[in-house]
């Protein structure tokens, strides 16, 4: 299938000059690869990738099929990592990016389908205040994604804003069979020519991303994997079941 879309791209499609000179970590469990990148803004530059802080994880067929409970281990602990570092006690916005009508575009929509909000709970004070926000896309809403996202933070004034999002690699190995972590925020696929960025310099808090990479740039278009449906469903219920197990621990 054919998707004409713009996404974030992976770290790992980054050259690998990139690995040799800012992997600070690589581990194997159970065979999960985890690998640490810390990128300075100017050496993202070089890379065309943006500096921040960077986890993936990368996986095979019989990992994801036979044992998806080690990538979801992983994954538990990497995010838990990530969210102590950066929440300190305030609410925490979920934002599900990407077009739900549109399956290689859904994984963002489809984790927040499955998050649990607590933002509403007011009498509850020892429940963490969870939002959960999915803008669609402006050719669905007729509004700007950045816009309605800059007015539900201006609304909520959370600690921490969490996007969800499909990310794009350039490579077949890491097409349904990776995530990512990280810190440095994305460019939204229609605000491109304005340059609209959603990460710590736009809002003045933490901005993290988690990105499933489920199109695969093939020359100037967009293409999935044909066992996408089924992938998706099962790392849309790993990532949301570790979210909120994380979340509420």
């Amino acid at each position: 299938m054919v998707v004409k879309c713009m996404k974030h791209n992976l770290i790992l499609d980054a050259s690998v000059g990139l690995e040799k000179e800012k992997l600070v970590y690589k581990k194997k469990e159970q065979n999960v690869l985890v690998k640490h990148f810390v990128v300075q803004d100017s050496v993202g530059k070089r890379y065309h990738v943006s500096g921040g802080d960077y986890f993936t994880i990368t996986f095979d067929d019989k990992v994801l099929y036979e044992n998806s409970e080690a990538i979801s281990r992983v994954f538990t602990k990497t995010f838990k990592m990530f969210l102590k570092k950066y929440h300190k006690g305030g609410t925490i916005l979920f934002v599900g990016l990407g077009n739900s009508s549109i399956l290689g575009d859904s994984f963002g929509c489809r984790v927040l389908e499955n998050l649990i909000a607590t933002n509403q709970y007011n009498d509850f004070l020892t429940i963490p205040k969870v939002a959960l926000f999915t803008p669609e896309t402006t050719h669905k809403t007729g509004i700007s994604s950045f816009r309605l996202i800059e007015m539900v933070v201006g609304y909520l004034k959370p600690d921490v804003i969490i996007l969800v999002d499909s990310f794009v690699t350039n490579n077949m190995t890491y097409l349904n069979r990776s995530l990512e972590i990280n810190d440095c925020g994305i460019i939204f696929a229609d605000q491109l020519r304005s340059n609209k960025v959603i990460d710590r310099k736009t809002f003045h808090i933490p901005v993290l991303s988690i990105g499933f990479p489920t199109l695969l740039k093939w020359h100037k278009s967009y293409m999935n994997n044909v066992s996408l449906e089924k992938d998706m469903e099962i790392i849309v219920n790993l990532v949301s079941r570790a979210i909120n197990k994380t979340v509420m621990s």
